[in-house]
């Protein structure tokens, strides 16, 4: 098993290739179905691209003259006034300082917030025993700890490991507190938090490719839409209605939104009305959505049947061979049918029976002297 340059960029390709099917599959009835295990199956696809680069008896191989070996010949070039180092190599040093600062900004992001999470206070009794009642109505229980800060304007959850939903200080109904209890509850049930912080890191290791970009884009209302739909299809009507109410009744409170952390689930983003539009209907609809089970399988095959496809075709670089000397060019001599001439400015010639003089420096003058092919320099008239 050996990671090749070719190899690497295979997997590049078909990863990329990857995640535009997943954004175009994303934009259809699936939509609320991307997760957790879409987000693994793209990184397994990706490792195993990498690392096992096999060959088939069902291999196609297509040999590439054009792009792959000026590929290789720019990765491997010496740009020896800038640095001693491969091409490649001064770019792989490039990807990993980028992708640790990103990594290194994007870790004291989360810590902030969970810092400001441990630091607000702590819910009254009333809330918590809202949320234990959430846990009952889902019948999963899941640890979540619960804070309420003033400086917020909208719900949110924040945390993979240490999860908490925060509170803006502000009142609410007990209607209109448990279903925006709920909807964050949903969110860490359904692993939202985790989907985005896969993304996250994804784009994070991949932040020189403009496709990895597409997995981050939509994903806020995607998640959103997915949680929607997974609460509205355990209400009936009316139901619905008071939870639309009730996100419609924090709306107004919070329209003056401030930005809430990156790594986290809020109750609804306050400048995007037509995703709140597409929410509403969403719920109001409550289409019945693909099996669970089934959507699997059906991820699960469909990552399988494209990693046996990234296998049929095998671009292979083809260089071409050295073109072999022209016989007929060349041009044999000795003392027996050439001399070496100085003319009268200084200048070698090397004159050949037929042809015309063939101008010498220096040092091929004295390479003939030494070997023998001269005995001496004839030197032109005054």
């Amino acid at each position: 098993m050996q990671i090749t340059l070719f190899s690497f960029i295979s997997a590049l390709l078909w990863s990329s290739l990857l995640i535009i099917v997943i954004y175009l599959v994303r934009r259809t009835r699936f939509r609320p179905h991307f997760g957790v295990l879409t987000m693994v199956l793209l990184y397994l696809f990706c490792a195993a691209r990498l690392l096992l680069p096999l060959e088939f008896p069902y291999t196609v191989i297509v040999s590439d003259s054009v792009v792959y070996p000026r590929i290789y010949s720019f990765l491997t070039r010496k740009p020896e006034p800038i640095t001693h180092l491969p091409v490649g190599l001064f770019l792989c040093a490039i990807w990993l300082f980028g992708a640790v600062f990103l990594l290194i900004h994007y870790a004291l992001q989360y810590r902030k917030a969970i810092r400001a999470a441990r630091q607000a206070r702590p819910w009254d009794s009333r809330t918590a025993s809202l949320l234990s009642e959430i846990r009952r109505q889902t019948g999963r229980t899941i640890k979540v700890r619960g804070r309420t800060a003033a400086n917020i304007e909208s719900a949110f959850g924040v945390g993979v490991l240490r999860r908490y939903i925060i509170l803006p200080d502000k009142t609410y109904t007990d209607a209109e507190l448990h279903y925006i209890l709920l909807h964050e509850y949903t969110h860490f049930l359904n692993h939202d938090t985790a989907v985005k912080l896969l993304v996250t890191l994804y784009c994070i290791i991949f932040w020189w490719n403009p496709v990895v970009y597409l997995l981050q884009k939509d994903l806020e209302q995607t998640l959103e839409l997915k949680c929607d739909r997974a609460i509205a299809q355990t209400l009936n009507a009316q139901e619905r209605t008071a939870y639309l109410r009730a996100i419609l009744s924090a709306m107004k409170q919070g329209c003056t939104q401030q930005p809430v952390p990156q790594p986290s689930t809020a109750l609804f983003r306050a400048e995007a009305d037509k995703a709140m539009r597409e929410r509403f209907t969403a719920v109001l609809a409550c289409a019945e959505q693909p099996n669970g089970r089934t959507t699997s399988a059906v991820l699960i095959g469909s990552f399988a049947v494209l990693l046996a496809l990234s296998y049929a075709v095998l671009p292979q670089p083809a260089f071409e061979p050295p073109a072999e000397p022209d016989s007929s060019s060349t041009v044999y001599f000795n003392d027996e049918n050439a001399y070496l001439k100085q003319s009268a400015d200084g200048r070698y010639w090397l004159c050949i029976d037929g042809h015309k003089p063939y101008e010498l420096t220096e040092g091929d003058v004295q390479f003939y002297l030494e070997h023998s092919v001269f005995k001496y320099i004839r030197e032109t008239e005054q």
